[in-house]
Protein backbone atom coordinates (compact mmCIF):
# COMPACT_ATOMS: atom_id res chain seq x y z
CA UNK A 1 0.00 0.00 0.00
CA UNK A 2 1.15 3.54 -0.70
CA UNK A 3 2.64 5.19 2.38
CA UNK A 4 0.22 8.04 3.10
CA UNK A 5 0.69 10.85 5.59
CA UNK A 6 -2.43 10.47 7.78
CA UNK A 7 -2.38 14.14 8.69
CA UNK A 8 -2.10 15.70 5.24
CA UNK A 9 -5.83 15.84 4.55
CA UNK A 10 -6.45 17.68 7.81
CA UNK A 11 -4.56 20.79 6.77
CA UNK A 12 -6.30 23.61 4.85
CA UNK A 13 -5.71 23.34 1.12
CA UNK A 14 -6.50 25.25 -2.02
CA UNK A 15 -6.97 22.17 -4.17
CA UNK A 16 -9.58 19.41 -3.78
CA UNK A 17 -8.82 16.95 -1.00
CA UNK A 18 -9.49 13.29 -0.38
CA UNK A 19 -11.45 13.31 2.88
CA UNK A 20 -9.82 10.30 4.52
CA UNK A 21 -6.98 8.58 2.64
CA UNK A 22 -5.76 7.11 5.91
CA UNK A 23 -9.05 5.25 6.07
CA UNK A 24 -8.59 3.56 2.69
CA UNK A 25 -7.01 0.39 4.10
CA UNK A 26 -9.92 -0.08 6.48
CA UNK A 27 -12.57 0.32 3.82
CA UNK A 28 -10.94 -2.34 1.68
CA UNK A 29 -12.43 -4.78 4.16
CA UNK A 30 -15.86 -3.67 2.97
CA UNK A 31 -15.09 -2.41 -0.51
CA UNK A 32 -15.40 -3.35 -4.09
CA UNK A 33 -13.63 -1.02 -6.54
CA UNK A 34 -14.78 2.52 -5.89
CA UNK A 35 -17.67 3.82 -8.00
CA UNK A 36 -16.77 7.05 -9.76
CA UNK A 37 -20.17 8.67 -9.59
CA UNK A 38 -21.33 12.09 -10.67
CA UNK A 39 -24.81 13.63 -10.79
CA UNK A 40 -25.87 16.36 -13.17
CA UNK A 41 -29.35 17.04 -11.86
CA UNK A 42 -29.59 20.43 -10.16
CA UNK A 43 -30.55 20.29 -6.50
CA UNK A 44 -33.29 22.87 -7.02
CA UNK A 45 -35.11 20.36 -9.27
CA UNK A 46 -35.75 18.01 -6.35
CA UNK A 47 -39.03 18.93 -4.66
CA UNK A 48 -41.64 17.13 -2.56
CA UNK A 49 -44.15 15.33 -4.78
CA UNK A 50 -47.10 15.46 -2.38
CA UNK A 51 -48.10 18.84 -0.96
CA UNK A 52 -49.91 17.07 1.86
CA UNK A 53 -46.81 15.04 2.81
CA UNK A 54 -45.32 17.62 5.13
CA UNK A 55 -43.86 15.36 7.81
CA UNK A 56 -40.80 13.14 7.77
CA UNK A 57 -39.89 10.48 10.37
CA UNK A 58 -36.15 10.24 11.11
CA UNK A 59 -34.85 7.24 13.08
CA UNK A 60 -31.37 7.68 14.56
CA UNK A 61 -29.21 7.34 17.64
CA UNK A 62 -30.44 9.60 20.41
CA UNK A 63 -29.05 13.14 20.10
CA UNK A 64 -27.36 12.32 16.78
CA UNK A 65 -28.85 15.06 14.60
CA UNK A 66 -28.51 18.77 15.54
CA UNK A 67 -31.91 20.45 15.88
CA UNK A 68 -30.80 23.56 13.91
CA UNK A 69 -30.20 21.31 10.88
CA UNK A 70 -33.72 19.91 11.12
CA UNK A 71 -35.15 23.40 11.56
CA UNK A 72 -33.29 24.61 8.45
CA UNK A 73 -34.75 21.76 6.39
CA UNK A 74 -38.25 22.55 7.63
CA UNK A 75 -37.83 26.25 6.90
CA UNK A 76 -36.67 25.60 3.34
CA UNK A 77 -39.07 22.83 2.33
CA UNK A 78 -41.99 23.13 4.76
CA UNK A 79 -41.51 19.52 5.90
CA UNK A 80 -41.44 18.91 9.65
CA UNK A 81 -38.93 16.30 10.84
CA UNK A 82 -40.00 14.09 13.72
CA UNK A 83 -37.10 12.30 15.42
CA UNK A 84 -37.32 8.80 16.83
CA UNK A 85 -34.27 7.42 18.62
CA UNK A 86 -32.71 4.08 19.48
CA UNK A 87 -30.09 3.08 22.04
CA UNK A 88 -28.18 0.42 20.08
CA UNK A 89 -27.82 -0.99 16.55
CA UNK A 90 -29.58 -4.15 17.73
CA UNK A 91 -32.63 -2.14 18.80
CA UNK A 92 -32.68 -0.29 15.47
CA UNK A 93 -32.56 -3.53 13.51
CA UNK A 94 -35.40 -5.02 15.55
CA UNK A 95 -37.66 -2.00 15.02
CA UNK A 96 -36.99 -1.75 11.28
CA UNK A 97 -37.63 -5.46 10.82
CA UNK A 98 -40.87 -5.21 12.81
CA UNK A 99 -42.25 -2.82 10.18
CA UNK A 100 -42.28 0.41 12.17
CA UNK A 101 -42.80 3.40 9.90
CA UNK A 102 -39.75 5.60 9.30
CA UNK A 103 -38.79 7.65 6.26
CA UNK A 104 -35.02 7.92 6.84
CA UNK A 105 -32.87 5.82 9.14
CA UNK A 106 -29.25 6.32 10.21
CA UNK A 107 -27.88 2.87 10.96
CA UNK A 108 -24.55 1.13 11.38
CA UNK A 109 -23.16 -0.62 8.34
CA UNK A 110 -23.06 -4.09 9.89
CA UNK A 111 -26.89 -4.15 9.79
CA UNK A 112 -27.21 -3.83 6.03
CA UNK A 113 -26.72 -7.45 4.91
CA UNK A 114 -29.58 -8.75 7.07
CA UNK A 115 -31.87 -5.81 6.27
CA UNK A 116 -31.25 -6.22 2.54
CA UNK A 117 -31.71 -9.97 2.64
CA UNK A 118 -35.06 -9.45 4.34
CA UNK A 119 -36.09 -6.72 1.85
CA UNK A 120 -36.59 -4.13 4.60
CA UNK A 121 -34.89 -1.26 2.72
CA UNK A 122 -36.07 0.63 -0.35
CA UNK A 123 -33.80 1.37 -3.30
CA UNK A 124 -32.52 4.95 -3.37
CA UNK A 125 -32.61 6.87 -6.66
CA UNK A 126 -29.19 8.53 -6.78
CA UNK A 127 -30.47 10.81 -9.55
CA UNK A 128 -32.36 12.57 -6.76
CA UNK A 129 -29.14 12.96 -4.73
CA UNK A 130 -26.91 15.33 -6.73
CA UNK A 131 -24.92 16.01 -3.56
CA UNK A 132 -23.80 12.37 -3.49
CA UNK A 133 -20.90 13.63 -5.61
CA UNK A 134 -19.46 15.08 -2.37
CA UNK A 135 -18.97 11.64 -0.80
CA UNK A 136 -15.35 10.50 -0.74
CA UNK A 137 -14.70 7.78 -3.32
CA UNK A 138 -13.17 5.57 -0.62
CA UNK A 139 -16.55 5.32 1.10
CA UNK A 140 -18.65 4.49 -1.98
CA UNK A 141 -19.57 1.15 -3.50
CA UNK A 142 -18.82 -0.88 -0.37
CA UNK A 143 -19.37 -4.62 -0.32
CA UNK A 144 -22.30 -4.22 2.08
CA UNK A 145 -24.14 -2.37 -0.73
CA UNK A 146 -22.49 -2.39 -4.18
CA UNK A 147 -23.40 0.70 -6.16
CA UNK A 148 -24.96 2.40 -3.13
CA UNK A 149 -28.40 1.25 -4.19
CA UNK A 150 -29.66 1.29 -0.60
CA UNK A 151 -27.17 3.28 1.49
CA UNK A 152 -25.55 6.72 1.63
CA UNK A 153 -22.39 7.02 3.76
CA UNK A 154 -22.88 9.27 6.78
CA UNK A 155 -20.32 9.09 9.60
CA UNK A 156 -17.57 7.00 11.16
CA UNK A 157 -15.41 6.97 14.26
CA UNK A 158 -13.68 5.14 17.08
CA UNK A 159 -14.71 3.76 20.45
CA UNK A 160 -12.57 4.79 23.39
CA UNK A 161 -12.42 5.49 27.11
CA UNK A 162 -13.17 9.03 28.28
CA UNK A 163 -11.14 9.40 31.46
CA UNK A 164 -11.06 11.87 34.37
CA UNK A 165 -7.30 11.89 34.81
CA UNK A 166 -7.70 14.21 37.80
CA UNK A 167 -9.54 11.37 39.57
CA UNK A 168 -7.79 8.21 38.37
CA UNK A 169 -4.47 9.40 36.91
CA UNK A 170 -2.90 8.65 33.53
CA UNK A 171 -2.14 4.95 33.86
CA UNK A 172 -5.24 3.61 32.15
CA UNK A 173 -4.18 2.43 28.70
CA UNK A 174 -6.61 -0.22 27.54
CA UNK A 175 -9.84 -2.16 27.93
CA UNK A 176 -8.16 -4.79 30.13
CA UNK A 177 -7.37 -2.12 32.73
CA UNK A 178 -11.07 -1.94 33.60
CA UNK A 179 -10.63 -5.15 35.60
CA UNK A 180 -8.11 -3.44 37.91
CA UNK A 181 -9.75 -3.27 41.37
CA UNK A 182 -8.70 0.37 41.79
CA UNK A 183 -11.28 1.39 39.17
CA UNK A 184 -14.19 -0.57 40.65
CA UNK A 185 -17.31 1.56 40.95
CA UNK A 186 -15.86 4.28 38.72
CA UNK A 187 -16.69 2.81 35.29
CA UNK A 188 -19.62 3.63 33.01
CA UNK A 189 -20.31 1.39 30.01
CA UNK A 190 -22.85 1.97 27.24
CA UNK A 191 -25.20 -0.92 26.43
CA UNK A 192 -23.51 -1.62 23.08
CA UNK A 193 -23.16 -5.42 22.82
CA UNK A 194 -20.84 -5.67 19.81
CA UNK A 195 -18.35 -3.18 21.24
CA UNK A 196 -18.35 -4.52 24.79
CA UNK A 197 -18.22 -8.20 23.84
CA UNK A 198 -15.71 -7.57 21.03
CA UNK A 199 -13.28 -5.56 23.14
CA UNK A 200 -13.53 -8.11 25.94
CA UNK A 201 -12.66 -10.84 23.45
CA UNK A 202 -9.58 -8.79 22.51
CA UNK A 203 -8.41 -8.70 26.14
CA UNK A 204 -8.39 -12.51 26.06
CA UNK A 205 -6.39 -12.62 22.84
CA UNK A 206 -9.38 -13.62 20.71
CA UNK A 207 -10.63 -11.95 17.50
CA UNK A 208 -12.94 -8.96 17.96
CA UNK A 209 -15.74 -10.65 15.98
CA UNK A 210 -15.13 -14.25 17.09
CA UNK A 211 -18.10 -16.59 16.64
CA UNK A 212 -16.39 -19.42 18.51
CA UNK A 213 -18.78 -20.49 21.31
CA UNK A 214 -15.91 -21.35 23.66
CA UNK A 215 -14.29 -17.95 23.19
CA UNK A 216 -17.59 -16.14 23.63
CA UNK A 217 -18.28 -18.10 26.83
CA UNK A 218 -14.88 -17.00 28.13
CA UNK A 219 -15.74 -13.39 27.28
CA UNK A 220 -19.04 -13.72 29.14
CA UNK A 221 -17.33 -15.04 32.25
CA UNK A 222 -14.84 -12.17 32.11
CA UNK A 223 -17.65 -9.64 31.72
CA UNK A 224 -19.55 -11.13 34.66
CA UNK A 225 -16.42 -10.57 36.75
CA UNK A 226 -16.52 -6.90 35.74
CA UNK A 227 -20.26 -6.43 36.21
CA UNK A 228 -20.18 -5.39 39.92
CA UNK A 229 -17.63 -2.66 39.10
CA UNK A 230 -19.63 -0.86 36.41
CA UNK A 231 -22.68 1.31 35.83
CA UNK A 232 -24.56 0.57 32.60
CA UNK A 233 -25.53 3.80 30.82
CA UNK A 234 -27.81 4.81 27.97
CA UNK A 235 -26.30 6.14 24.76
CA UNK A 236 -27.20 9.83 25.29
CA UNK A 237 -24.07 11.96 25.67
CA UNK A 238 -25.59 14.59 27.94
CA UNK A 239 -26.46 12.22 30.80
CA UNK A 240 -23.26 10.16 30.53
CA UNK A 241 -21.04 13.24 30.42
CA UNK A 242 -22.92 14.80 33.34
CA UNK A 243 -22.16 11.77 35.47
CA UNK A 244 -18.52 11.89 34.41
CA UNK A 245 -18.14 15.59 35.20
CA UNK A 246 -19.86 15.22 38.56
CA UNK A 247 -17.49 12.41 39.50
CA UNK A 248 -20.14 9.69 39.74
CA UNK A 249 -17.94 7.80 37.29
CA UNK A 250 -14.34 8.48 36.28
CA UNK A 251 -14.08 6.26 33.20
CA UNK A 252 -16.68 6.37 30.44
CA UNK A 253 -16.92 3.98 27.49
CA UNK A 254 -17.53 6.61 24.86
CA UNK A 255 -16.89 8.49 21.67
CA UNK A 256 -15.53 11.74 20.26
CA UNK A 257 -18.63 13.77 21.15
CA UNK A 258 -18.43 12.64 24.80
CA UNK A 259 -14.78 13.62 25.00
CA UNK A 260 -15.24 17.07 23.50
CA UNK A 261 -18.29 17.89 25.61
CA UNK A 262 -16.49 16.82 28.79
CA UNK A 263 -13.06 18.25 27.92
CA UNK A 264 -14.52 21.69 27.26
CA UNK A 265 -15.69 21.79 30.87
CA UNK A 266 -12.76 19.93 32.45
CA UNK A 267 -9.35 19.97 30.68
CA UNK A 268 -8.29 16.97 32.75
CA UNK A 269 -10.58 14.74 30.68
CA UNK A 270 -8.62 12.55 28.25
CA UNK A 271 -9.61 10.21 25.40
CA UNK A 272 -7.85 6.84 25.51
CA UNK A 273 -7.94 4.43 22.58
CA UNK A 274 -7.51 0.89 24.00
CA UNK A 275 -4.10 -0.61 23.35
CA UNK A 276 -5.92 -3.80 22.34
CA UNK A 277 -7.37 -1.83 19.42
CA UNK A 278 -10.46 0.33 19.15
CA UNK A 279 -13.83 -0.67 17.74
CA UNK A 280 -14.37 1.17 14.44
CA UNK A 281 -17.95 2.00 13.51
CA UNK A 282 -19.53 3.28 10.27
CA UNK A 283 -23.03 4.64 9.74
CA UNK A 284 -25.13 5.24 6.61
CA UNK A 285 -28.47 6.77 5.70
CA UNK A 286 -31.13 4.44 4.32
CA UNK A 287 -34.82 4.50 3.42
CA UNK A 288 -37.00 1.69 4.83
CA UNK A 289 -39.69 0.11 2.68
CA UNK A 290 -42.18 1.51 5.21
CA UNK A 291 -41.33 5.10 4.21
CA UNK A 292 -44.46 7.11 3.45
CA UNK A 293 -42.80 9.38 0.89
CA UNK A 294 -39.52 8.12 -0.55
CA UNK A 295 -38.86 11.21 -2.64
CA UNK A 296 -39.11 13.41 0.45
CA UNK A 297 -36.69 11.00 2.17
CA UNK A 298 -34.23 11.42 -0.71
CA UNK A 299 -34.73 15.18 -0.55
CA UNK A 300 -33.76 15.13 3.12
CA UNK A 301 -30.68 12.96 2.60
CA UNK A 302 -29.54 15.20 -0.26
CA UNK A 303 -29.99 18.21 2.03
CA UNK A 304 -27.78 16.57 4.66
CA UNK A 305 -25.03 16.07 2.06
CA UNK A 306 -24.72 19.79 1.32
CA UNK A 307 -21.21 20.89 2.35
CA UNK A 308 -22.50 23.62 4.68
CA UNK A 309 -24.94 21.20 6.36
CA UNK A 310 -22.48 18.32 6.72
CA UNK A 311 -19.85 20.66 8.17
CA UNK A 312 -22.44 22.01 10.60
CA UNK A 313 -23.13 18.47 11.80
CA UNK A 314 -19.41 17.71 12.16
CA UNK A 315 -18.72 20.96 14.00
CA UNK A 316 -21.53 20.37 16.48
CA UNK A 317 -21.46 16.59 16.98
CA UNK A 318 -17.68 16.07 16.58
CA UNK A 319 -17.99 12.97 14.38
CA UNK A 320 -16.15 12.51 11.09
CA UNK A 321 -18.16 12.34 7.86
CA UNK A 322 -16.75 11.36 4.44
CA UNK A 323 -17.84 14.50 2.60
CA UNK A 324 -14.94 16.00 0.62
CA UNK A 325 -16.71 19.28 -0.10
CA UNK A 326 -17.53 19.83 3.58
CA UNK A 327 -13.99 19.43 4.89
CA UNK A 328 -12.78 23.01 4.17
CA UNK A 329 -15.79 24.31 6.13
CA UNK A 330 -15.03 22.26 9.25
CA UNK A 331 -13.47 24.18 12.14
CA UNK A 332 -9.67 23.64 11.95
CA UNK A 333 -9.44 22.55 15.58
CA UNK A 334 -11.92 19.76 14.78
CA UNK A 335 -10.50 18.93 11.36
CA UNK A 336 -7.02 18.57 12.85
CA UNK A 337 -8.13 16.65 15.95
CA UNK A 338 -7.13 12.94 15.92
CA UNK A 339 -10.02 12.12 18.27
CA UNK A 340 -12.43 13.12 15.47
CA UNK A 341 -10.29 12.12 12.48
CA UNK A 342 -8.05 9.26 13.72
CA UNK A 343 -4.55 8.75 12.42
CA UNK A 344 -3.58 5.92 10.09
CA UNK A 345 -1.79 4.13 12.94
CA UNK A 346 -4.85 4.26 15.19
CA UNK A 347 -7.10 2.97 12.43
CA UNK A 348 -4.73 0.13 11.60
CA UNK A 349 -4.93 -1.02 15.22
CA UNK A 350 -8.73 -0.98 15.18
CA UNK A 351 -11.39 -3.59 14.48
CA UNK A 352 -14.20 -2.70 12.10
CA UNK A 353 -17.61 -3.81 13.37
CA UNK A 354 -18.45 -6.27 10.59
CA UNK A 355 -21.70 -8.17 10.02
CA UNK A 356 -22.05 -11.44 11.91
CA UNK A 357 -23.44 -14.64 10.44
CA UNK A 358 -27.03 -15.52 11.45
CA UNK A 359 -25.61 -18.06 13.89
CA UNK A 360 -23.14 -15.52 15.22
CA UNK A 361 -25.90 -12.99 15.83
CA UNK A 362 -27.77 -15.53 17.92
CA UNK A 363 -24.64 -16.32 19.91
CA UNK A 364 -23.97 -12.65 20.65
CA UNK A 365 -27.60 -12.02 21.57
CA UNK A 366 -27.47 -14.94 24.01
CA UNK A 367 -24.19 -13.79 25.53
CA UNK A 368 -25.55 -10.27 26.01
CA UNK A 369 -28.82 -11.53 27.53
CA UNK A 370 -26.90 -13.67 29.99
CA UNK A 371 -24.60 -10.78 30.87
CA UNK A 372 -27.61 -8.57 31.59
CA UNK A 373 -29.52 -11.15 33.61
CA UNK A 374 -27.01 -13.42 35.36
CA UNK A 375 -25.38 -12.59 38.66
CA UNK A 376 -21.55 -12.54 38.86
Amino acid sequence: MENIDPWQTRRPRTRPVNFAPAYTWLLLIFSLPALLFGCRQAESQVTPTSPEARELALYTFAEDMPQPVLDAFTKEYGITVRCFSFQSPEEAEEHIMSGKVYDVVLIENQLFPALLEGHFLAEIDLANLPNFKNISANFRDLAIDPGNRYSVPASYGTTGLVVRTDLVGNNLKGWADLWDPQYAGKIGLRAQPREIIGLTLKTLGYPFASENPRELEAALNRLLELKPAIALLDIEADEAVRRLLQGEIAILHGYAEDYHEAHEQNPAVAYVLPVEGTALWNESYAVPVTARNRQNAELFINFLLRPEITSQIINEKKYAQPNDAALPLVNPEIRNNPVVFPSDRELRNGSTILPLSPGGKKLYADIWHRFMTEKP
